[in-house]
């Protein structure tokens, strides 16, 4: 497989503040040994499963806060002062890095070639003021990239030609879906704005279209279907769509839903918090659904019922119809739930 592991940063109380422990789940578990063992009802009950144990941990600065991205196989994290560390997974060792030029609390991450990317997300913050980061891996130093751009677009109306929802108005340029196409191009899809894309070659931003990517999230390309999956952004569904492009990309574009695979609906009391999609090579995929459980019903106001965080990680493997159809096939293979108590993010 492509990737080794499942990243998940889980913060738990240990003493008298939070500790980050950063587990790593091997996804071979998930994969029957044959297609033919997969797909059968007992697939879709998730088995209980037991977190391995951590990696490494890393203390919670107090006070501040610690973010982190995924370097490939690979993890950084930075701090509020913008203190940087790295965790080689091939050595499993941690060593200190050259801090990150502009601190971000809140930010999505681009591995493209030999570079990663950065861009701000802070809820609130001018898109304009959003840092946006390169780091190269030749001598592991940061510097700044061009921002994403941005004009008034409620007094340009030839530049946004429709009317925007109250949540877009809102925030029209928080961003709602983003991916890489043709590993030099970075599409970043805004709530109420359009879609720009960054060429990493020229380091120049575009405005590419009014139309917005039918994700919610990151999409990831999957070179063995030549298609990006993702979750769709009305029902966060597993779904496919072909971003290829043979001419330029115009600006009223639509990107079709190819296929669309519905997933068991969730137990009652359970409340779906983040879906996370992770390829693992030969069609093969990692599905992460991340749950806030509530148990108990409170008879009062002043009753209180436990909430706990759940994360369920699921094989599914995507398969070309052997009719020569052209379709695509889904084959679920295991499902595992574990309880992580804490706060989980995904790498």
């Amino acid at each position: 497989m492509n990737r080794p592991f499942v990243n998940l940063v889980v913060s738990k109380l240990s003493g008298r503040r939070p500790v980050l422990n950063l587990h790593r789940i091997d996804p071979a578990g998930l994969f029957h040994p044959a297609a033919a063992a997969a797909g059968s009802a007992a697939a879709l009950v998730p088995a209980r499963g037991r977190m391995p144990p951590a990696a490494v941990s890393f203390d919670w600065p107090c006070p501040g806060w610690m973010s982190f991205m995924a370097l490939k196989n690979d993890v950084i994290a930075t701090d509020h002062e913008g203190r940087t560390l790295v965790y080689d997974s091939a050595l499993r060792a941690i060593r200190a890095m050259s801090p990150i030029t502009y601190p971000m609390p809140s930010s999505i991450s681009f591995t493209v070639g030999d570079e990663l990317y950065v861009l701000g997300r802070e809820p609130g913050r001018s898109r304009q003021l959003q840092p946006f980061q390169r780091l190269r891996l030749k001598d592991w130093r940061w510097s700044r990239s061009e921002p994403l751009p941005t004009v008034n677009i409620y007094r340009d109306p030839t530049y946004f030609p429709y009317e925007l929802g109250m949540e877009e108005a809102y925030d029209p340029y928080a961003l709602a879906a983003h991916t890489v196409v043709d590993d030099s191009h970075i599409w970043v899809s805004t709530l109420g704005a359009g879609t720009y894309s960054f060429d990493t070659d020229g380091g120049k931003w575009s405005k590419i279209g009014y139309w917005a990517l039918p994700f919610r999230g990151r999409a990831e390309y999957v070179p063995e279907r030549g298609l990006w999956f993702g979750f769709s952004a009305q029902d966060e569904h597993l779904c496919a769509v072909d971003l290829q492009q043979e001419g330029p990309v115009l600006p009223s574009r639509i990107f079709p839903l190819l296929h669309v695979w519905e997933g068991q609906p969730p137990p009652e009391g359970w409340t779906l918090t983040a879906s996370h999609l992770l390829p693992l090579g030969s069609g093969k995929l990692c599905v992460s659904k991340f749950f806030r459980r509530t148990q108990g019903q409170p008879s009062s106001e002043h009753t209180h019922h436990k909430a706990d965080s759940l994360v369920v990680l699921a094989g599914v493997e995507i398969i070309k119809d052997p009719a020569g159809t052209g379709s695509l096939h889904i084959i679920r293979h295991k499902s595992v739930r574990y309880n992580v108590g804490g706060n989980v993010k995904p790498l």
